[in-house]
């Protein structure tokens, strides 16, 4: 395995690509004999073909890539395999990675990406039963297109098993999907499923459900719950014409069912992100919300009999929770999430209101020591009345931090006590900087320091000056942490 995991759309394309999909040894092994024996037809495979996903999804691609006619494309695994024939089938077989659920389903990334898959099985038979609801006649599409959206998910989980937990503790103390995506893979995971499905060969429907040419976009998905605004009564009629071709697009299922199974699965049912998501789906079928949230309920009870793989508890399960809606928690469950260290500063600071600077610099000091550990010696003073001194320190002798004079002429200080500013030094950039800095402070950086420098207004009068140093080294998020925390104790003009 790699030491440093791939970084930005390119570099997880590159990992992913080519990777082997991974398939139930039993399914693949039933599978091969059935094509060797003459008497089988593909009739009789259907019903292994459609027991594992992956196996389905490279059927399925398989099929799409050699049609000549892209205007028929096959968008079910059972039609796929009679375009492909059991040849066809049998030249997919090195693309797979067989695994043994007996011996694996302990290992955390398969347990992980069994979990997933169940969790696409539940949006999938979602949007199939919001589809016949509506009667649109796509009810088999619409199920295999929101299952395969998720394959991109499913190989992440697969291969990338450390990334994706970072992902969902993340999105666990409150931040949001897409930034937490971001942050850790540097893209999407949907915009790297779209390329993905592009070099697979996927029908073109799975595509179109991430884009916002057949989907919603943020304000659009607005405008739709809007009208669903009361549970009681039918929701509103749009006039849009946009909006009117989306509502008649049964891809909307599909995105909203995907997005109901993930949250109710990573969050629970009581989830408060939800009713927006059953709001939009109650404009486009028409219906009052409590009928679309039974048609959810009811479908993810046929899910967990149906596609139970044992990699979680169903979310029909869940359902049986008897505290799930009364704000009560059992003595097993967590009674709260832990925040990130940034996020529960936020929070402290929402908390207290209006405290002034001290107090300010001492939640930021503790924020640090958490979110940047890299910062082996830290500093915050306090500006105010042309004077410069340490209200807080980590890491130095009190001593020598005492007998420095912070006050002293400095072009560092004085460009950081004038406006918001912040600074990564090290090496030669930082060694001529040195006479710059208040006298005698020099003799607390060292030939392999490294030094953060910022500033921020505090309150009407007072700037705080942090210094953060290390032996070793500084990156990218340890700056950007920073930043953050300097931001959150920043002074705001009413």
């Amino acid at each position: 395995m790699k030491d440093k995991s791939p970084s930005g759309l390119n570099e997880w394309l590159h990992f992913l690509k080519n990777k082997k999909f991974p398939v139930k040894a039993v399914n693949l092994s039933r599978l091969k004999t059935q094509i060797k024996r003459t008497e089988d037809t593909l009739d009789g495979m259907q019903a292994n073909i459609a027991s594992d996903p992956l196996l389905a999804f490279a059927i399925l691609n398989e099929a799409n890539r050699i049609i000549p006619n892209k205007n028929s494309e096959i968008k079910t695994p059972f039609h796929a395999a009679a375009m492909v024939g059991m040849n066809g089938i049998a030249k997919l077989f090195p693309r797979f990675a067989p695994y043994d659920i007996k011996t694996t389903q302990k290992i955390p990334h398969v347990a992980a990406f069994l979990s997933e898959i169940q969790t696409s099985y539940e949006a999938a038979t979602i949007a199939r039963h919001w589809a016949i609801e509506k009667l649109t006649s796509h009810e088999d599409d619409i199920f295999w297109i929101t299952l395969f959206r998720d394959a991109a998910r499913w190989l992440l989980w697969f291969y990338a098993y450390p990334t994706m937990m970072s992902i969902r503790q993340k999105i666990k103390q409150g931040e949001k999907a897409s930034q937490a995506e971001l942050s850790t893979l540097g893209c999407r995971i949907d915009e790297l499923t779209v390329h993905l499905c592009s070099h697979w060969g996927t029908p073109q429907k799975v595509i179109e459900s991430f884009l916002t040419k057949h989907i919603p976009n943020a304000k659009e998905m607005q405008a739709l719950a809007h009208l669903a605004h009361h549970p009681d009564e039918l929701p509103g009629f749009t006039e849009d014409k946009r909006l009117t071709i989306l509502i008649n697009n049964p891809l909307i299922f599909s995105y909203c069912a995907n997005k109901v199974a993930h949250e109710a699965s990573l969050m629970r049912w009581d989830s408060k992100n939800l009713p927006f998501f059953y709001r939009v789906v109650a404009t486009v079928m028409h219906r009052r919300l409590g009928e679309v949230i039974h048609t959810a309920h009811l479908a993810s009870t046929e899910a967990a009999t149906l596609y139970n793989n044992g990699g979680k508890i169903s979310l029909a399960q869940q359902l049986l929770d008897p505290n799930l809606f009364t704000g009560k928690n059992t003595p097993n469950q967590k009674t709260k999430v832990t925040l990130s260290p940034i996020s529960a500063l936020k929070k402290a600071l929402s908390q207290k209101g209006d405290i002034d600077t001290k107090q300010k610099a001492n939640l930021a000091l503790k924020t640090i020591k958490q979110a940047i550990p890299n910062a082996q010696h830290s500093i915050i003073f306090k500006h105010s009345n042309n004077k410069v001194s340490p209200m807080f320190q980590s890491g130095y002798n009190i001593e020598i931090i005492k007998a420095i004079l912070w006050s002293s002429q400095s072009s560092v200080f004085e460009k950081l006590s004038k406006k918001r500013s912040a600074s990564h030094l090290s090496g030669q950039k930082l060694d001529n900087l040195l006479k710059d800095l208040p006298h005698t402070a020099d003799q607390i950086i060292d030939t392999n320091s490294h030094l953060i420098l910022a500033s921020t207004q505090t309150s009407k009068n007072e700037m705080a000056i942090f210094w953060l140093e290390t032996r070793t080294e500084f990156n990218e998020k340890d700056y950007k942490n920073l930043k953050q925390i300097v931001s959150l104790i920043s002074h705001s003009t009413p």
